[in-house]
């Protein structure tokens, strides 16, 4: 996962004034089957700037970093768009239908992590939790990790096996987050975690290559020594790199080797 920076972006003219539109109909509907039916009939309408939010992330889905492995990407709406939202124990309480066609609710997410996710939000047993009376998201503290958050990336990492685990640096809330994000959007899908395995093979054998090439060079310089070395440090830097696949894997595996040359590729020049 990686921060998703939307500032400056806004939707076309006309996709707005018709979400505006669709939004004024549910706020008038005297019920909840009214709302449902409002929804239903226009689930193509945050698609509509699908191909906008993928840019954003470089094609990529917001929550894994795949393209492909976790199915076809999907709009998702963060916070459920519809009647109900369920709690952890999955009691449920009323969902978010006014946040239906609100752009910024909106996140890119892979087929298998949005189904499993389905109307899930769940917040913190302290938590107050908006309603469509109250409309308050600012102060619900809810569990699932938000890649537009630019704090809540870093909370998730992985292992070599492939799986996503909580940072070292976790707090026990934060930890609790990371497992249920893990948990509702099925971050332990079995090809995201091949392909993660992958990625972390392919950088531990760059490292490697990287410090015998610059042992052997230390004792017996060449330029075809240094040049190859220079070569493995910017194939690196593109694995970490913000359109890299699974680049939070490339991160993580440098950070776990503690040498010379991932700490030439994390610290900033």
């Amino acid at each position: 996962m990686r921060f998703i920076p939307r500032a400056g972006y806004e939707p076309p003219e006309q996709w707005q004034t018709d979400a505006d539109g669709l939004t004024t109909q549910l706020n008038a509907a005297g019920s909840d089957i009214e709302r449902k039916n409002i929804i239903d009939k226009k689930p193509s309408h945050w698609g509509k700037i699908k191909g906008e939010l993928l840019v954003l992330s470089k094609g990529k889905c917001w929550f894994s970093e795949a393209r492909d492995v976790y199915s076809h990407l999907e709009v998702e709406h963060f916070r459920p768009k519809n009647i109900i939202a369920k709690n952890l124990d999955s009691s449920e309480r009323e969902g978010y239908w006014w946040r239906s066609y609100e752009w910024d609710n909106f996140r890119i997410c892979g087929n298998v992590g949005n189904r499993k996710k389905g109307n899930f939000f769940p917040l913190r047993s302290d938590s107050i939790a908006a309603t469509s009376a109250t409309r308050n998201i600012d102060d619900e503290i809810y569990y699932l990790l938000d890649p537009c958050d630019e704090d809540d990336p870093d909370l998730l990492s992985f292992d070599m096996d492939g799986k996503a685990i909580p940072s070292d640096h976790c707090g026990e809330w934060d930890k609790q987050r990371v497992e249920v994000t893990i948990e509702k959007l099925k971050l332990y899908h079995e090809p995201l975690e091949e392909a993660r395995r992958e990625v972390w093979d392919t950088c531990n054998r760059l490292i490697n290559e990287c410090e015998n090439l610059a042992a052997k060079f230390h004792t017996n310089p060449s330029a075809t020594k240094r040049q190859r070395i220079r070569d493995i440090r910017n194939e690196l830097r593109k694995m970490i790199g913000f359109s890299a696949e699974f680049s939070r894997v490339a991160i993580a595996c440098l950070e776990n080797s503690k040498t010379a040359t991932s700490r030439k590729i994390l610290t900033p020049t």
